[in-house]
């Protein structure tokens, strides 16, 4: 495993989607939290700049590992490893490992700037430390689960055109579903009216039932599909108001376990050409 992650390394210095995945997270970074800062109100807090990455990341995901993984097989590589003694299983958790430690390091990229930055700003905070942390952890385990799902597809698919289309498909359906189902997901069981003072705090005056409230066991059902979708926990993560973050890592967890058991076993089994 150790000779295959160097390998993996190595080869990713050269590779031009890590860079060009490494300076857009770096752009990014620079343009959210100072057109944030721009744009200060109530409703803007330093913990949702930060997390505004996991908004669309996956997309960046997406294209990075069906490319990178997809290499070895336009290149040879992975019968050349094969030939060479490497296990099967090795040689998919190093491609999924890589890919996972890339990508988390340009959303940590990303975050880094925009807090460094929102905390010499005094951008206003609202979550806890522990609110905070936990953010962090989910954030991680969404990446590793978006890595599972597209390593999965690129290493089961010999041809990179294909693993490249489908794995872009599939986010962008990830998107579309997570919108709709988090509409009735979040769709709240009383509608509240009140004020917002100077100090950002808000002041209840009214409550009453909302019509549009599908009831409990609809929304269950809404949150469980919601959060099964990585876009799903990824929107909720950069809200940073969601109730259910400290559920997020029994999803992400169990997900990432059955996608990469179902993707190494078929992997073992796949005829390579």
């Amino acid at each position: 495993m150790y000779k295959l992650l160097k390998a993996n390394f190595f080869r990713l210095k050269k590779e031009i989607t890590f860079w060009i995945f490494l300076f857009i997270s770096i752009g990014l970074g620079v343009y959210t939290i100072f057109s944030g800062l721009d744009s200060i109100s109530l409703t803007t807090s330093l913990e949702k700049l930060t997390f505004q990455y996991l908004n669309y990341i996956g997309l960046f995901i997406a294209i990075f590992v069906s490319i990178f993984v997809g290499k070895e097989y336009a290149n040879g590589i992975i019968r050349n490893k094969i030939i060479v003694g490497h296990k099967r299983s090795s040689i998919y958790f190093a491609n999924l490992i890589t890919s996972s430690l890339f990508s988390i390091l340009c959303e940590l990229i990303f975050g880094v700037i925009v807090f460094v930055i929102g905390v010499i700003s005094k951008v206003p905070t609202t979550q806890t430390i522990l609110q905070f942390v936990m953010s962090i952890l989910d954030a991680i385990l969404v990446i590793v689960l978006y890595c599972s799902i597209f390593n999965l597809v690129t290493m089961l698919s010999s041809e990179i055109t294909i693993s490249t289309t489908i794995c872009i498909v599939l986010f962008i359906a990830f998107f579309i579903i997570s919108l709709s189902i988090g509409y009735t997901a979040n769709q709240p069981k009383y509608n509240r009216s009140g004020y917002t003072d100077e100090y950002g705090n808000f002041h209840l005056t009214n409550q009453e039932l909302n019509p549009n409230y599908p009831g409990d066991d609809k929304i269950k059902i809404a949150k469980t599909i919601y959060y099964i979708i990585p876009q799903g926990q990824a929107i909720e993560i950069a809200s940073a108001n969601s109730e259910d973050i400290n559920i997020f890592p029994l999803y992400s967890i169990t997900l990432i376990l059955i996608f990469n058991l179902i993707g190494s076993y078929f992997f073992k089994k796949k005829d390579l050409k």
